[in-house]
């Protein structure tokens, strides 16, 4: 017990900084393109639907090579800021959908009251959207959790595994 107890606060650490900073930017990028209109808008989503087909597997050699010129091998911010990366296509991707189906009566209102882009995501979309957050947030936090290949490859220092990876260790 006393080799996992650590690895339960790593895999816990991992698992709620990355949700939290992957809601944070995908409820950016989702208002962005749900409600602007921008040159090349059209071309960026095409981009996002094109990336949800790419395994993360295929990107593990360079995204290895990233972060070691980053230095950030073996430390928990190289976990927590890839997982936060990991889930971003999909939640931006279900985000979208959902601030679409706002009714555009509430952001004209808000337009006329003087509230910017950030207010109205703050008083109308961030209230209306917290039961997709919520599921977007629990799924994403199940993923981290079990993600097992990134840390095994990552991290080298045996205090700093998630539970996974120790877990697999113990076994062998």
């Amino acid at each position: 017990w006393k080799t996992v107890t650590p690895t339960l606060a790593n895999s816990v650490c991992i698992s709620f900084f990355s949700t939290v900073l992957m809601i944070a930017l995908a409820l950016l990028g989702a208002y962005f393109f749900a409600r602007l209109r921008m040159p090349m808008s059209g071309f960026l989503w095409n981009a996002i639907l094109l990336l949800m087909m790419m395994p993360m597997i295929a990107n593990l050699v360079p995204l290895f090579r990233l972060l070691k010129y980053l230095s950030l091998l073996n430390t928990l911010s190289a976990l927590i800021l890839v997982g936060a990366t990991q889930g971003q296509i999909f939640a931006i991707f279900m985000l979208r959908e959902f601030i679409q189906d706002i009714p555009q009566d509430l952001y004209e209102a808000a337009e006329i009251d003087g509230a910017s882009h950030f207010t109205q995501l703050r008083t109308i979309v961030l209230p209306l959207s917290a039961p997709i957050l919520g599921t977007v947030g629990v799924m994403h936090f199940m993923v981290a959790w079990n993600d097992f290949v990134l840390p095994l490859i990552v991290m080298r220092d045996h205090s700093r595994l998630p539970v996974m990876v120790q877990l697999i260790r113990m076994v062998g």
